[in-house]
């Protein structure tokens, strides 16, 4: 499959979750298998609290500057150019669309969920940490080394689930946040060189 034909691929999916997950989420009510996923990971032990929010600042929008600031280093220039543009768009699309799905955090949704952290805004639908961890690991995928691959599969899937851990989000948030990371590095990869899956 060619570089174009992956990343239409990708935007194709990415949209398919986005809106799949808004049109759920539009509904109102929280789904009894969404409740019991969410519960599982806001009920775990404050003995992983540190480590999962450490690891969870992936997804903020300082980590966007750092991680194109590295690839620059590195001599990753196309790489450090989609990094910033796919970053800051995911960090900002995500705040224009949470009007589109409307919905709450899980504390007005749902009762007795621990909050470990402080939270901004009302409005769970779509999780911004999510779209911005999903748009530096799918386009540091392609563009960086494949000895990072692991590590941001890692970081991707431990800032979701961080989101819910902390009480900040339930999983469609994070489904339409990893959908629109997903549409925004497909159109960002594109600032990458043809074929640019580099095995250093």
């Amino acid at each position: 499959m060619t570089s174009a034909r992956r990343d239409a691929a990708w935007f194709v999916v990415g949209a398919v979750l986005f809106e799949g997950s808004r049109i759920l989420v539009t509904r109102g009510k929280v789904d009894p298998e969404e409740e019991r996923i969410f519960r599982a990971a806001n009920d775990a032990t404050d003995a992983i609290r540190i480590p999962v929010r450490s690891v969870m600042q992936m997804g903020t929008f300082g980590t966007v500057p750092v991680a194109a600031g590295v690839a620059f280093v590195a001599g990753r220039r196309e790489l450090a150019a989609a990094l910033a543009v796919g970053g800051t768009a995911a960090w900002l699309l995500a705040k224009r669309a949470k009007p589109l799905g409307g919905r709450a955090r899980p504390g007005v949704l749902l009762d007795d969920v621990r909050t470990r952290e402080g939270i901004e805004g009302d409005l769970g639908w779509v999780s911004g940490h999510t779209a911005v961890a999903t748009t530096i690991a799918a386009t540091t995928w392609v563009g960086g080394p494949r000895w990072l691959r692991p590590f941001l599969v890692a970081g991707a899937v431990t800032t979701a689930y961080g989101r819910m851990y902390v009480g900040a989000h339930l999983p469609l948030d994070l489904v339409g946040g990893a959908g629109l990371g997903m549409m925004v590095t497909a159109l960002v990869r594109r600032l990458l060189p043809e074929g640019d899956d580099s095995a250093r």
